[in-house]
């Protein structure tokens, strides 16, 4: 059953942390709209006290998780960051994305989803497709949603750019079953399995 702050949502907010190249704000709205049966809407940037991973050229993607909560106090709107910033936690070397099941406010970074950062041309189809792929990823744990063991679907653990293509862009049957009505309408992908969760893998 989904979280109960996405059974009750009626919208999503957009929220550009630090710089974003003009437009991906915009592109990533008109596509997620797309993908989700409710209004999404874009937040002037905010102005957060970010903070690195100790050592590293990383923002420390908990510590941003838990400012971007601390904001999700829209009745019924929940919340994603999105920055352009490389972002990690201190056990891994980077992740894409972080949120907590069944919370009310989840994070995305677009600097990996950028065929750029590894050094190949530019590809805006392509990094605009993989960071709404992120988006709903991080929503489905928004929804309650653990990883899933079918490595098909969009719920499924990605630990780099290349399982984030693999992967696809659809949930499959069982992870859709449980998705709030709102974020289920494409969802399936008719691969069938049961989800689970990897407790040491971040979201």
């Amino acid at each position: 059953m989904a979280g109960e702050a996405a059974l009750r949502a009626e919208a999503l907010e957009l929220q550009p942390v630090g710089a974003l190249a003009p437009g991906r704000l915009q592109a990533l709205a008109a596509r997620l709209s797309r993908r989700v049966h409710l209004p999404v809407h874009q937040l002037a940037p905010a102005d957060l006290p970010l903070r690195k991973v100790n050592g590293r050229d990383q923002l420390d993607a908990g510590h941003l998780l838990e400012l971007l909560e601390t904001r999700a106090t829209a009745e019924a709107r929940l919340l994603v960051g999105v920055t352009a910033d490389d972002v990690a936690v201190p056990v891994f070397t980077f992740v894409f994305g972080l949120a907590r099941q069944g919370g009310r406010a989840c994070l995305v970074s677009l600097a990996r989803t950028d065929p750029e950062f590894y050094g190949l041309p530019a590809d805006p189809e392509l990094r605009d497709g993989r960071a709404v792929c992120e988006v709903l990823h991080e929503l489905g744990h928004l929804a309650s949603l653990e990883h899933c063991a079918n490595r098909s679907c969009l719920m499924s653990f990605a630990g780099n750019i290349e399982k984030v293509d693999t992967r696809g862009e659809r949930f499959c049957d069982d992870c859709a079953a449980r998705l709030p009505h709102w974020l289920a309408a494409h969802a399936g992908t008719g691969a069938a399995t049961s989800g689970y969760c990897h407790r040491n893998e971040p979201a």
